[in-house]
């Protein structure tokens, strides 16, 4: 039977007991080198504690998600394939080299497919609601605009652009004052709530060509028109991307549960799903 090798350290720290404490805590895989009582003041001292509840929320989620066989099969061998390994017999060097198991090698290879399955079994179904509330942050708008220094000046423009004596794009170019001068006039697409609430306010319930008296914002007089609404639609990339953001504020939740010292609820039931 193979042994372990020892410790490096030939000195462990000695307790007030007089009794030395054992390094049970690898840093490389099979050389004990820290005790428990170092890891803890390590974690305290060094800032790690956020980054260990993280890690033991992550394994405790991927732990509870079984893939199918021929899935897990796949996805070692792929992982494999990145590190140049592509036999069995170069498997069992490398893992020997890395001085981990092929439990090991299997976390590696598939947490990430655990963790994309976990997050789809439990905010799949309510990816649709989050959308919804979510819908009018997620349109994109194009619109015109014109910032200017004065009433006057912003009344002149806006019945010349209204009654067609003038392009927009040419007055802006010649009179804003804002970084729209450089786009002759044109800002976008940008999310609908990304700009000035005031702008926001009224493109959320404008159409496509509307254009607005002139209306003050902080020092300037702004002359507005709505070019183009882009609604945002519920596709593969908008649905994971809502998965993504009720998972992360369920998370964070629970990491900071375990910060705090507090007992953390029992993991959430996940429903059956189909795999792709």
């Amino acid at each position: 039977m193979n042994q372990l090798p020892l410790s490096p350290r030939l000195s462990p720290p000695e307790f007030l007991t007089g009794v030395p404490e054992k390094p049970e805590i690898e840093i490389s895989p099979q050389r004990p080198w820290l005790t428990v009582a170092e890891v803890n003041r390590l974690i305290r001292q060094q800032g790690l504690a956020l980054a260990v509840a993280q890690a033991w929320i992550l394994d405790e989620i991927v732990n509870v998600i079984e893939l199918p066989a021929d899935l897990e099969k796949s996805l070692i061998r792929k992982y494999l394939e990145t590190q140049s390994v592509n036999s069995d017999e170069e498997m069992a060097k490398w893992l020997d080299n890395k001085r981990i198991s092929f439990k090991d090698l299997r976390c590696f290879a598939t947490k990430a497919e655990r963790l994309k399955q976990w997050q789809l079994r439990r905010y799949g179904d309510e990816a649709e609601i989050r959308f919804l509330e979510r819908k009018l942050e997620l349109d994109h708008v194009v619109y015109s605009m014109l910032r200017l220094p004065n009433q006057d000046l912003a009344e002149e423009l806006y019945y010349r652009i209204k009654h067609g004596e003038a392009d927009f794009s040419n007055l802006a170019e010649q009179f804003s004052q804002g970084k729209e001068k450089n786009t002759r006039g044109l800002i976008g697409p940008i999310p609908l709530a990304a700009g000035h609430p005031d702008i926001t306010a009224k493109l959320r319930i404008g159409k496509p060509n509307q254009m607005w008296q002139p209306f003050k914002i902080s020092d300037m007089w702004i002359v507005l028109r709505f070019e183009k609404l882009l609604p945002a639609k519920l596709d593969q990339s908008t649905r994971n991307r809502m998965v993504e953001e009720l998972f992360q504020a369920w998370f964070k939740e629970r990491v900071q549960l375990l910060m705090d010292g507090e007992p953390l609820p029992p993991l959430p039931f996940l429903p059956a799903i189909e795999l792709n």
